[in-house]
């Protein structure tokens, strides 16, 4: 099995070159080694429609060890093509469970930028191959109001792509897709702005709603909220400056009072 595992790392390895490509090199190694993915893909949408992308992929202890063995840095297989050049943040962090945290993000100035970034976590991956697969249409105003449909999963893989004398070994099919449901666990969460007035999510709190992604298929995604108010569209130095504006009229206001009354007290005596 050891020049089996070597062409699988040299394969996986060298096709490792985005987000997408990343979750395809880590499935493999959490069936190979029964660990667990966490996955979150979380978009922000600010108060004019704009907003930001982040695609966080939490690598426990277990499978660090597996890519390590394998051959794989996967924090720097993904900087290839997220990187900061093309408006890409990397984050790596290591919590308290010894597990690696890597967040990438990126910002979007509206929806048809933001569709175009979910399209490109699965750009150049094969069908076979597993992703996240987003197909979503989302349209936002300058307001805020956010509508968006369509549908998102994860793909699973159809063969570990580990090759035995030219032939491929371990489980494949359906007994690969149901490993791959138990090791993936990935969510998709939206932020916005305004109220919400629509959704078909798992979870809501506030104005943060979030659906748990499916392996296998996809799952229909609604969304649609509320524009704000054009006080909330503001900047926060104009909230500053009108806060510095009152502060310094309320003070003058009672210096004004203060000798008013100081001017009254010889008077009333």
């Amino acid at each position: 099995m050891t020049a089996a595992v070597a062409q699988f790392s040299e394969r996986r390895a060298a096709r490792c070159r985005s987000v997408g490509r990343l979750i395809a090199v880590l499935t493999v190694a959490l069936v190979m080694g029964g660990c667990r993915l966490d996955v979150v893909t979380e978009v922000t949408f600010g108060a004019d429609g704009s907003g930001e992308l982040s695609v966080a992929v939490r690598i426990d202890g277990a499978t660090l060890r597996q890519l390590d063995e394998l051959g794989v840095d996967p924090g720097l297989d993904v900087a290839l093509v997220l990187d900061a050049s093309r408006g890409w943040r990397a984050e790596r962090l290591v919590d308290a469970d010894g597990g690696l945290i890597l967040t990438h993000r990126r910002g979007f100035v509206d929806g048809a930028e933001l569709v175009q970034l979910l399209g490109e976590l699965s750009a150049g991956l094969a069908a076979q191959d597993p992703a996240l697969r987003f197909d979503v249409d989302v349209v936002t105003d300058r307001r805020g109001a956010i509508l968006l449909t369509g549908g998102g999963g994860v793909s699973p893989p159809a063969t570990l792509g580990v090759l035995l004398d030219g032939e491929p070994v371990g489980p494949s099919g359906a007994e690969l897709a149901q490993l791959t449901r138990d090791a993936v666990r990935a969510r998709f969460i939206v932020n916005v702005a305004g109220d919400i007035l629509a959704h078909d999510a798992d979870r809501v709190e506030g104005r943060r709603v979030e659906w748990a992604l499916p392996v296998g298929e996809q799952r229909v995604l609604t969304l649609r909220s509320d524009g704000v108010g054009w006080w909330r569209r503001l900047p926060l130095a104009v909230w500053s400056l009108g806060a510095l504006g009152a502060g310094l009229a309320g003070a003058l206001v009672a210096r004004r009072r203060s000798a008013q009354r100081r001017e009254q007290r010889p008077s009333e005596e």
